[in-house]
């Protein structure tokens, strides 16, 4: 019974804590609405779905006319918990992984305290710390990071076996799994994860050379793993970075969400600059000094494990002490972005940082081993003090007094000197904030000063009952897990937003009005010096959520099939035709009529337009209505086509010239590329006859008839991965004026078959199928043996 129990109940606590933090989003009546859910994740989640029901889900038309899947990290699709979308509707999916990933953080932050040598009560801080963590629970808003993040505790505790283990013992089985993980963090779709656990990695390996300089290069061992295993992601994810808007990234983009060092007073106070969760309510007085608001929302470890951490990072002996002071400090600096003078430096001498957006990310990092050093300096605690060595608790305690000193002093400002808090909303929030709101911010203030100086009193109140002997160790484990569960969950639940799932499944008025979609909309960003009304009806902390769905923000629209052309490029990840595009629109957008006339071009027959101000304002009683109107564009053009001439240049300038010219009349006289030949123009008499066509995504095939041969034009992005096959005989395809693709046709009847394929895919499948059945092989025969 004994062995049962010692078994079972990590499990149980940790399903007991995940009930805590993720309880409404376990039932599937109710779905995650996070930040970056119904703008991003969700809509990709929905196509990658969708289009797997049509055929392999590699090409997907309903996004920038047409864009490749599988090379673009952001759907993972090569990440085996997305495949959760096939079984289940794609917003309970959402949540379904995010449970999935907190149960690993949860095991793996208990698998490491354990290597360090901690016991239970040791393992189930960590785990109840590490999930609860501010840091790593706020990354639901940024929805990829938070389940690659929960592979960085197993990848630490097994790389570090690895780097301690004798060198005539099987040391690369562990480097095995550590790359493995490693590798599970690259097919999830966000690099800055497996930056920083790159970092650690190479942090413990120095921490180890110091003694054993030998075995400092088997973390090679791991790196080469986990790039072998990722090839099948890796391999066409670098080929299209070198064509896409990445490639280049200025610094005033790549460094946009920097950390200010302001924030790092968060460790410790985590509503210092209010509730993040709580914006439209006027209670976050940060946009002063973030861009955007917070990108990590927060960063509080809990005050037990901060002061804890900081005693350990500071003067702990504690395993691997200087592994996690070089982490630390990476993850700090790296996230001060352009607030430290030397980013722009490593900018130009790491690579991979010059891909990288929004530095703050590497701020979780610093916070996460920020908790994981407080787990170990907690066990380090307890091991003194059964020495009898009680004064082991006098630095975490002296810190926690601190922090009891600042925030009563705070708190007796607050209430005397109000002028103290009204200086510091109005030099730290936006400075557009109500006089209004004022006064229910110096509440709010007070309220959040009070709360901070009962959880320090708490902390320093236990930290000070671990210098008594007499309370029992099994008792003082209990009280610190239920203390930090407690301090994690007042300031956490409210960082996990939902809705019902309905409002994923009925389509809003707008969107229902477009359905069935037969052609593409064009979603008009506010253009400068524009305004738009923000309505406070519902929830507000999901106001955001509400309004994107109701507007068809992108890309909230696809989660009802609905294409868009032009969206916002949020992941950066635009093929070279697709940016040909997008610089082509700019272009004609200060010609209205030729505007209109290049979005028809690309089947646009929707355009979702701003509303004056006034007549948001006067609409706004009326909760079905949207800052948007719907115009019809009379100029839209099918996205199948046959035309009757078409004119070959040698450069796509020289094409794009001649389209803009003849006021984009492509749907009779077409411009085409052919680099290396000389213009050429060909004319059909008799326009070719469709008797069937089927769109496939990734697979179109089409029956014609010709008398004299054709042209035929799909309004899709160009990309050289696409094929044409007429009766199983190869034609060239032709990139035209606009960036779509072309084939001419021969005469007769014929079936042209158009099959997207990405050979970088192919190449990367082998590899990595390769490298696991390789590390497979080696893990057997050594369990053989």
């Amino acid at each position: 019974m004994r062995r049962w129990v010692t078994a079972i109940w990590p499990a149980l606590l940790g399903a007991g804590w995940l009930l805590c933090l993720f309880g409404p989003v376990l039932s599937p009546a109710r779905v995650l609405a996070n930040r970056d859910i119904v703008a991003f994740h969700l809509p990709l989640k929905t196509a990658f779905r969708d289009l797997a029901r049509l055929g392999p889900p590699v090409w997907n038309p309903w996004l920038h006319g047409g864009q490749p899947i599988l090379s673009n990290p952001s759907y993972a699709a090569f990440y085996p918990p997305s495949w959760l979308v096939f079984l289940a509707p794609p917003a309970y999916a959402l949540s379904l992984m995010a449970v999935l990933h907190a149960a690993i953080a949860f095991a793996g932050a208990w698998l490491l305290a354990r290597h360090f040598g901690g016991g239970p009560g040791t393992a189930a801080l960590a785990g109840v710390g590490y999930v609860g963590c501010g840091a790593y629970f706020s990354l639901l808003s940024a929805y990829n990071l938070f389940g690659s993040m929960a592979w960085l505790p197993w990848i630490l505790a097994w790389a570090d076996e690895s780097l301690r283990l004798p060198r005539e013992s099987c040391w690369w089985r562990p480097a095995l799994l550590a790359g493995g993980a490693l590798g599970l963090q690259l097919l999830s779709g966000e690099p800055s994860p497996v930056i920083m656990s790159s970092l650690a990695l190479l942090a413990l390996a120095a921490s180890a050379g110091f003694r054993r300089p030998a075995a400092a290069p088997r973390v090679v061992v791991a790196f080469l793993f986990a790039a072998a295993l990722a090839a099948v992601q890796l391999l066409p994810t670098l080929n299209r970075l070198a064509d896409s808007p990445r490639k280049a990234l200025p610094s005033e983009i790549a460094t946009i969400w920097s950390m200010p060092p302001h924030r790092l007073v968060e460790i410790a106070f985590p509503r210092f600059f209010g509730d993040p969760t709580r914006v439209v309510e006027g209670l976050y007085f940060g946009f002063g000094i973030t861009d955007r608001g917070p990108y990590v929302g927060s960063l509080y470890p809990g005050l037990l494990l901060a002061v804890l951490g900081a005693s350990a990072l500071l003067a702990g002996r504690i395993p691997r002490r200087a592994a996690w002071v070089l982490c630390f400090a990476a993850g700090c600096l790296l996230a001060l972005g352009r607030h430290n003078p030397i980013y722009a430096a490593l900018r130009r001498t790491i690579p991979v940082l010059a891909v990288l957006r929004f530095p703050e990310k590497f701020v979780i990092l610093a916070i996460l081993v920020l908790a994981m050093a407080g787990v170990l300096r907690w066990q380090r605690l307890l091991d003194d003090r059964d020495a009898g060595r009680p004064e082991s608790a006098n630095l975490p305690l002296a810190l926690s007094l601190a922090a009891l000193a600042i925030a009563l002093t705070l708190t007796v400002l607050l209430f005397t000197s109000p002028c103290v808090a009204a200086w510091f909303v109005i030099s730290h929030a936006l400075p557009v904030l109500p006089a209004a709101s004022r006064g229910l911010a110096l509440e709010y203030l007070r309220h959040e000063s009070w709360g901070m100086a009962r959880t320090a009193a708490a902390v320093a109140l236990f930290l000070g009952l671990c210098r008594w002997r007499r309370p029992p160790r099994r008792l003082l484990e209990v009280v610190a897990v239920v203390l930090l569960a407690a301090d994690l969950w007042q300031y956490g639940h409210g960082l996990l937003q939902t809705v019902p799932a309905a409002a994923y499944r009925r389509p809003p008025p707008l969107a229902a009005a477009l359905l069935p979609a037969r052609d593409r909309i064009f979603w008009q960003e506010v253009p400068a010096g524009g305004s738009q009304v923000l309505r406070r009806w519902g929830d507000p902390q999901t106001l955001f959520t509400r309004s994107s769905l109701l507007e068809l923000k992108p890309y909230s629209g696809l989660i009802w099939q609905i294409p868009y052309m032009f969206e916002v490029d949020f992941d950066m990840m635009l093929t070279g035709w697709g940016r040909k595009a997008d610089d082509l629109l700019l272009r004609e957008s200060a010609d209205l009529p030729m505007l209109y006339r290049y979005l028809g071009v690309w089947n646009v027959g929707t355009l979702l337009l701003q509303k004056p101000f006034q007549e948001q304002l006067a609409e706004l009683r009326d909760p079905t209505a949207t800052p948007l109107r719907a115009v019809a564009n009379t100029y839209v053009l099918p996205r199948f086509r046959f035309v009757p001439r078409v004119t070959f240049h040698a450069s796509h300038a020289a094409a794009y010239a001649a389209a803009h010219a003849q006021a984009w009349t492509v749907a009779r006289d077409e411009h085409c590329v052919r680099p290396g030949q000389p213009q050429d123009t060909l004319a059909f008499r008799r326009p070719p006859r469709l008797l069937g066509i089927a769109d496939r995504g990734g697979r179109i095939q089409m029956r014609y008839r010709a008398d004299e041969g054709g042209f035929f034009v799909a309004a899709m992005t160009y990309d050289r991965g696409w094929r044409a096959v007429v009766d199983d005989r190869p034609r060239p395809t032709y990139p035209t004026a606009a960036g779509q693709l072309g084939v001419a046709l021969p005469p007769g009847e014929h079936r042209l078959v158009l099959r997207y394929r990405d050979p970088f895919v192919d190449a990367g499948a082998v590899v990595s199928l390769l490298a696991l059945a390789g590390a497979l092989l080696a893990i057997g025969r050594r369990r053989m043996a």
